[in-house]
Parts: structure tokens; C-alpha cells; sequence
């Protein structure tokens, strides 16, 4: 299972042109249509996990997500539908979009489950720390696109 780090542009070239700046997904299926229009093209379907909303500042009327003190790592969660729900939310991206592969970390809190284990922990976790320190490029990106 992949974790893509996802830009799309705001220049309404893609359905979902409102989700724009960097979106972090998780890889579910890679596709390519067969039909006459589709000209070869490679689409993915993955689910999004969002930046968290606990760590932020407002410069200038934008938002900016901040690394966690202490870790200087992003916080991310499953971004699931409202109401409740445990249904994540997803979309159909162009390969295109892709800006680069990232790693995610689950945050175990104070107890971990005791059901995560290496082919679980992308499944089973709702709150990750983006591996930013992985390589500097993945640091970068990830503040000049917010």
C-alpha cells in the first residue's frame, strides 16, 4: 500500500479543483480506462488523509499546517465523510498529479492496538506523522505548496 504526496492545480483543469496544495493520499488502485477517448492516460483512485487542524497559523488571510512541537513532523488524520461516518473520503487523480511518494508513521499514543503490526499499521491507524525527514525535497514541498 503507497502513501502519494498529491498537488493539484487551482486552474479548474481537474474536476476537483477545489482541493488544491498539497493533499496526502493513500493508494487503493491504479487504473487506465479503455476507451477511444482515453488515450492511454494512467488514473489513480486513493483516499484521502488530511493535515490536522491542531498545529496551524493564519499569515496574511492564509492557513499554514505546522510540524508538531517537539517532533517537527506534520500530524495527519483519515480525512472520513461527516456525521460520524467511518467512510473515507476519495477521489479519481491523473497519475500527472503526483508530485512524490511519502512515508507515513502511525501515531500509537499512550496504548498501541494491539492488532498493528507491519501489514496493518497503514489500516488500522487514523493519526499519522508525515516522515519529512526523509529526504529534504519532502520538507520543502510540503511548506512551499500550503
Amino acid at each position: 500500500m503507497w502513501v502519494i504526496s498529491l498537488y493539484i492545480d487551482s486552474s479548474g483543469s481537474h474536476p476537483a479543483s477545489f482541493w488544491t496544495g498539497i493533499r496526502v493520499m493513500q493508494i487503493r488502485l491504479i487504473f487506465s480506462p479503455i476507451s477511444p477517448t482515453s488515450k492511454g492516460q494512467i488514473f489513480l483512485y486513493g483516499e484521502f488523509i488530511k493535515f490536522s487542524h491542531s498545529h496551524w497559523e493564519d499569515i496574511n488571510g492564509v492557513t499554514v499546517f505546522k510540524p508538531a512541537p517537539y517532533l517537527d513532523m506534520f500530524l495527519l488524520h483519515r480525512h472520513n465523510r461527516s456525521g460520524g461516518s467511518c467512510i473515507q473520503m476519495g477521489d479519481v487523480v491523473p497519475l500527472t498529479d503526483i508530485c512524490e511518494v511519502v512515508g507515513l508513521v502511525p501515531q500509537y499514543g499512550s496504548t498501541m492496538d494491539s492488532r498493528l503490526n507491519t501489514n496493518t499499521s497503514l489500516e488500522l491507524a487514523e493519526n499519522f506523522y508525515l516522515n519529512n525527514f526523509a529526504d529534504k525535497e519532502t520538507f520543502h514541498t510540503i511548506l512551499s505548496y500550503q
